[in-house]
């Protein structure tokens, strides 16, 4: 019974590490730096935002999906309320901080959703679900030398990015017609 018990524990005490600090991110990271294929990007990145959403944490767990599943059903409100508490009770899980800005963006709040993308990319600076928020943000302040700023940052993470190729082509070319 002593030994069943431990193990529990140990179970808890030291489990996988999930979101920002899994170490299973690294290679995915150096992949996407790598490589040309559009289809490979796409399961990597794909393969990052799966690892993101893992909270392997029971004390969030529950409010994360039920914030999810608020965005999903477009009960925005709610969806603040939820991850704020997953904030509230886990600081450092930057898929909570970035499913929230992710929320204030949606809902028009760009200063609350540029903190808290400030704050998911303290947490995780490759984020770059939350640099192309901000870069969103950027346009919408027509500051565009700042969201191109943005997706050079996103192109050091991905270099052979196609979508984010355009869409720094796309400023680049606003820029240089409203010049």
């Amino acid at each position: 019974m002593l030994s069943r018990t431990l193990i529990v524990f140990l179970l808890f005490a030291f489990s996988l590490k999930a979101d920002q600090n899994d170490p299973r991110l690294e290679d995915l990271f150096k992949i996407l730096s790598k490589t040309e294929n559009k289809i490979k990007i796409n399961e990597v990145t794909s393969s990052i935002w799966d690892i993101w959403h893992e909270t392997n944490d029971p004390i969030i767990e529950a409010d994360f999906y039920r914030g999810l599943e608020s965005m999903r059903t477009g009960d925005l409100l709610m969806a603040v309320a939820f991850f704020t508490r997953v904030i509230d009770k886990n600081p450092n899980f930057a898929e909570g901080w970035n499913k929230r800005a992710t929320v204030y963006y949606m809902l028009g709040k760009f200063d609350a959703s540029m903190i808290d993308i400030h704050e998911t990319l303290k947490l995780e600076p490759r984020h770059f679900g939350a640099m192309d928020g901000m870069g969103l943000i950027f346009i919408h302040y027509q500051q565009l030398d700042k969201a191109i700023d943005v997706y050079d940052t996103m192109l050091e993470i991905f270099p052979n990015n196609s979508s984010i190729i355009q869409k720094k082509e796309m400023l680049i070319n606003r820029l240089s017609n409203s010049a």
